[in-house]
C-alpha cells in the first residue's frame, strides 16, 4: 500500500473516531452496557487460557483498538501482565476507569491514544499484540499488521479475533456489495432457509456506519498477503464450522475456508528479530523525528530532539501523527 493511501486511511479513521462518544458512568449504571463489558472481559480471559496452553508469552502486551479497555484491564488484573492499551479514540479510552470499577479491578494498563498505522514504539518492544474487531475498520489491514509485526520481538505472537473472511458465494448473496445492509433478496431467502447463521456474520453496526467508519471484508488472498511475514500462521474460520487452516494454497482447510467464509480468528508467530528487553514506556519514539530522547512530565511528553510535545489527557498519553494531532 502506498504512503498516500495509508495516510488517507488514517485521516478517515481519525475523523470517525473523533465523533465516538464516551459512555462514562453509564457503564456502571446501565445493565446492558455492563453486561457487554463483562462478557468481553470474560472472553478475553478464556482466550488467554487457551493461548497460555499454547506457550504464548503475554508480557509485555499491546492491545490495538482497545476501546473502553475492558480486555486489557482483565489481562492486567488476572495475569499481572504489563502492557499498553492503544486506541485512536480518546473518548473510548476515557471509559477505562468506569470499566475498572465495573469489573472490581484495581489496576489500569498504560493508555495510549495513537494511530494503529503509526505506533510510537521502537521495534521489538512487545511479546504479545492482540486486536478484536479492529482490522476490518481499514480498507486494507496490511499497514496495521505490518506495524504489529514491527513492534513484536523475536518469538512474539499476534492474536486477532472477530474479523471477516469474505468469499465469492457471500459476495454473490450480497449482490456484489461490500456491506450486507439492506439485505438483498438472495440474503433474505438464505435467512429463511436458515443458512445465514452459518455462512456469514454481521460485524458492522448502524452506529459505526453513522460515524463513517470503514467495515471492510477480506478474502483469503488478502489474509495470505497481510500475514505472510509471520513464520507460523494458525487460523480458525467460521464460528459454527471451526475450520482450521494455515492458509497454504491447496490445503483442504484453506480450500474450505475460501468457500464458506465467516468470522476468522488467528494466532501468528514472529520468529525473526531481537529479543524483547525493557518496558514499553521506555521504548517510545517521537513520531516526527524518530528520537527516543523523550522527557516525561506530569502533563506532557516532550521530544528533546525536535521539541514536539505530546499531551497527557485524563491519564492518557496522546501520540498521533502530525496530520491527526489536532483531531
Amino acid at each position: 500500500m502506498s504512503d498516500r493511501s495509508s495516510e488517507s486511511q488514517s485521516i478517515h479513521a481519525g475523523q470517525a473516531e473523533a465523533g465516538r462518544p464516551s459512555s462514562g458512568a453509564s457503564i456502571v449504571s446501565d445493565p446492558r452496557l455492563g453486561a457487554m463489558h463483562r462478557e468481553r472481559a470474560a472472553k478475553m480471559l478464556a482466550d488467554v487460557r487457551q493461548l497460555r496452553a499454547r506457550g504464548v508469552a503475554l508480557d509485555p502486551f499491546l492491545e490495538i483498538g482497545a476501546g473502553s479497555v475492558q480486555r486489557s484491564i482483565a489481562l492486567v488484573n488476572d495475569r499481572s501482565a504489563t502492557g499498553v492499551a492503544a486506541d485512536i479514540s480518546l473518548q473510548s479510552l476515557r471509559d477505562a476507569p468506569y470499566v475498572l470499577r465495573l469489573l472490581g479491578c484495581d489496576h489500569l494498563p498504560l493508555r495510549l491514544c495513537c494511530d494503529a498505522q503509526h505506533l510510537p514504539f521502537l521495534p521489538h518492544t512487545f511479546r504479545f499484540a492482540f486486536a478484536y474487531q479492529v482490522l476490518h475498520r481499514f480498507a486494507d489491514p496490511a499497514p496495521v499488521i505490518a506495524e504489529c509485526y514491527r513492534v513484536l520481538g523475536r518469538d512474539g505472537h499476534f492474536f486477532f479475533d472477530e474479523e471477516p473472511l469474505d468469499t465469492a458465494p457471500l459476495r454473490w448473496l450480497r449482490g456484489g456489495r461490500v456491506f450486507s445492509e439492506p439485505p438483498t433478496r438472495r440474503q433474505r431467502l438464505a435467512s429463511r432457509l436458515g443458512l445465514s447463521r452459518v455462512f456469514w456474520e454481521h460485524p458492522e453496526t448502524a452506529s459505526d456506519r453513522a460515524l463513517g467508519m470503514t467495515v471492510a471484508r477480506f478474502d483469503i488472498g488478502t489474509w495470505r498477503r497481510v500475514l505472510s511475514p509471520f513464520s507460523k500462521i494458525s487460523l480458525e474460520v467460521n464460528n459454527h464450522l471451526r475450520i482450521h487452516t494455515d492458509l497454504r494454497r491447496g490445503s483442504p482447510g484453506a480450500f474450505l475456508a475460501a468457500i464458506v467464509g465467516g468470522n476468522v480468528r488467528g494466532l501468528c508467530r514472529k520468529a525473526a528479530g531481537e529479543a524483547v528487553t525493557g518496558e514499553p514506556w521506555g521504548r517510545l519514539i517521537c513520531l516526527d523525528c524518530g528520537s527516543t530522547q523523550l522527557s516525561h512530565g506530569d502533563t506532557e511528553l516532550r521530544c528533546r530532539s525536535c521539541r514536539r510535545t505530546y499531551p497527557m489527557v485524563d491519564g492518557i498519553l496522546r501520540m498521533l501523527p502530525a496530520h491527526l494531532g489536532d483531531r
